[in-house]
């Protein structure tokens, strides 16, 4: 049996089954997680790069001003200091950083939307890399933001690992995914759209997002909660 990647603990019970696939819930720490998890090309077929490219990206110029908004909340963490986007599509959080005085950098394995953000955002750098290639830079950051990226990644420690190898000492981390134990999902959780398996593989709570963190050197430092939206929105800091 596959151990629960936030504590693993090797035992768990049915959670729920949509489609072909079965989440789990770990019996220790209450992560749930798809098993048995699909492997990493499995999940990359799932995502169809077909409608990014260079000219191309579907609601552009609102994708933009949400993100000028989210830059303009979080500008005192990045103002002046270098900070990248992980899993940052079409560059749209990079650039609005950028405007807002970071040095900034994007990272995501999509070649259309990479190709996408390097034509449209020139003066920002863009890299289509995994992370073990990105890592093996060796470049590191003040501000980290990751948006809706981690409950589609098979490997979380591989993803956990990374963040916390780019991020220099007292970095901040702005990191958003959805909230299954927010009072708005459904006691059904199968009629959320956010379970929605293979797309979204795993799903956290505050406490198993926390450990998490926790074991990544990560402290939870701000929460950013929605009343009517069930997502987590936390501001960590690297410790020193």
């Amino acid at each position: 049996m596959d151990a629960c990647p936030i504590c693993d603990g090797v035992q768990t019970a049915f959670f729920a089954r949509q489609d072909d696939y079965n989440f789990v819930a770990c019996r220790s720490c209450g992560f749930v997680f798809l098993l048995p998890m699909p492997s990493a090309e499995a999940l990359a077929e799932v995502y169809d790069d077909e409608a990014f490219g260079v000219g191309r990206y579907p609601k552009a110029k609102s994708r933009m001003r949400r993100a000028m908004f989210r830059a303009l909340g979080l500008w005192p963490y990045f103002f002046g200091k270098d900070a990248i986007d992980v899993g940052c599509g079409g560059g749209f959080v990079a650039e609005s950083m950028r405007r807002l005085g970071a040095r900034v950098a994007g990272l995501d394995i999509s070649p259309g939307s990479i190709a996408y953000a390097k034509h449209a955002f020139p003066r920002g750098r863009f890299f289509e890399e995994t992370f073990e290639t990105f890592l093996a830079r060796g470049e590191t950051f003040d501000f980290i933001h990751s948006s809706e990226v981690i409950e589609h990644i098979g490997d979380v420690k591989e993803y956990m690992t990374f963040l916390s190898g780019i991020a220099r000492p007292g970095a901040r981390l702005f990191l958003t995914t959805p909230d299954i134990a927010h009072p708005t999902v459904p006691k059904d959780v199968t009629k959320w759209d956010m379970f929605a398996p293979p797309r979204h593989v795993q799903l956290f709570t505050e406490a198993t997002l926390t450990r998490l963190f926790d074991a990544y050197a990560f402290d939870i430092v701000k929460r950013y909660y929605k009343k009517n939206a069930p997502t987590l929105q936390v501001l960590a800091r690297k410790r020193d």
